[in-house]
């Protein structure tokens, strides 16, 4: 008779391995983070953890997408990232122990691994190359949060998905395939705009023939054409002021 928690526990180091911050970390130690993570399955719209909430530990996305947010003075939830499978989130509050800086919740039906923090702080002090992956966990939230910024400062719609295509755009490739691992909903929230708004700029740069679409796919024709044509919104939205 197979070993029920020996199966489970196989599958999430398998996950953990995945996950773009342990990419690459000897199976010993990913078999002892294994032993001690565990798996969080959440609803549509649940909320996972508040600001200000006692700190467990941090997460890693293995399915759904997670939208880290803060509520402003009117009300209104401001979104601060969105994060998608393999992705970690919340590593900063391992150290400082003041409650987690934003709110999260499940955008769509969602799971999510628990990397608690005293165990994994122990790990950390037996296995160094832990702190390293970390700090460099820390550096991709600090350039996504400047991105997060720079796409606050493009006001309309249209400009704000050129610039998030742009920058998937691979370095000296003239074409480039994204390949949507979430809805087009999710990419709305991400982008500040409702849906119908999306698909209506999507359709005015495909039949321009700036990209194609095909279901989750979006082909970018010519990576090229599509920063001249930001550069030519922005110029453009700077006469006017906007």
């Amino acid at each position: 008779m197979p070993n029920v928690k020996l199966i489970r526990r196989a599958a999430l180091a398998s996950a953990l391995q995945r996950a773009a911050i342990f990419k690459g970390l000897p199976e010993e130690e990913i078999i002892k983070i294994a032993r001690y993570a565990t798996r969080q399955s959440l609803a549509k719209g649940e909320i996972l953890f508040e600001e200000g909430g006692k700190v467990r530990g941090f997460y890693i996305v293995t399915k759904g997408v997670i939208k880290a947010y803060r509520i402003g003075e009117s009300g209104r939830e401001q979104l601060i990232h969105l994060v998608h499978p393999d992705e970690s989130f919340a590593e900063p509050a391992l150290v400082g122990r003041m409650g987690y800086p934003a709110h999260t919740k499940a955008l769509e039906k969602a799971e999510v691994i628990l990397i608690p923090s005293d165990e994994f702080l122990a790990h950390l002090r037996e296995c160094p190359d832990l702190s390293l992956r970390i700090l460099a966990s820390l550096s991709r939230h600090l350039h996504e949060l400047v991105t997060t910024i720079e796409n606050y400062k493009l006001r309309d719609a249209e400009t704000r998905l050129l610039h998030w295509l742009i920058h998937r755009c691979e370095d000296g490739v003239q074409s480039t395939v994204v390949r949507l691992s979430f809805s087009k909903g999710t990419l709305s929230s991400e982008l500040g705009t409702r849906q119908e708004t999306l698909s209506r700029i999507l359709a005015k740069l495909r039949d321009a023939g700036e990209i194609e679409i095909d279901g989750r796919e979006i082909t970018i024709r010519d990576a090229g054409s599509l920063r001249q044509l930001f550069a030519e919104q922005l110029q453009r939205r700077a006469g006017k002021g906007i």
